[in-house]
């Protein structure tokens, strides 16, 4: 359940992002960090069933994971001719966002997991 909670409050930063901005190479950014970091949190949920520590592992590889999700749309807005910087900072500022919700997340299910919580 509260996996849920988290992934509809990052769907909610991605739907913010997407009416914040107006032009497309800033709402690819939005997109591209929102679902990258939906994956992410999916994927580190699942490793917090192992361990915290799995977990924590599991962050910086999503961390890496997004970095290259973001130079994928940096060659794709590049290539239309795009601004490259909006993409950029909207990939990022979506990017703080999700990772702050992410760690709030993992600490969160892994105080549950120190008091026997499921």
């Amino acid at each position: 359940m509260r996996l849920l909670a988290f992934v509809v409050l990052l769907g909610l930063v991605g739907a913010l992002g997407w009416w914040a901005t107006g032009t497309p190479a800033t709402r690819v950014g939005v997109v591209a960090s929102v679902a990258a970091s939906a994956l992410v949190l999916v994927v580190t949920s699942i490793a917090l069933r192992r361990s915290l520590v799995v977990a924590l592992w599991m962050s910086v590889a999503g961390m890496l994971l997004r970095l290259g999700v973001w130079f994928v749309g940096y060659r794709s807005v590049r290539g239309e001719h795009e601004d490259v910087r909006a993409y950029t900072f909207a990939f990022f500022a979506a990017f703080v966002v999700a990772l702050c919700l992410e760690m709030t997340y993992v600490l969160a299910a892994a105080k549950g997991q120190r008091r026997g919580a499921t």
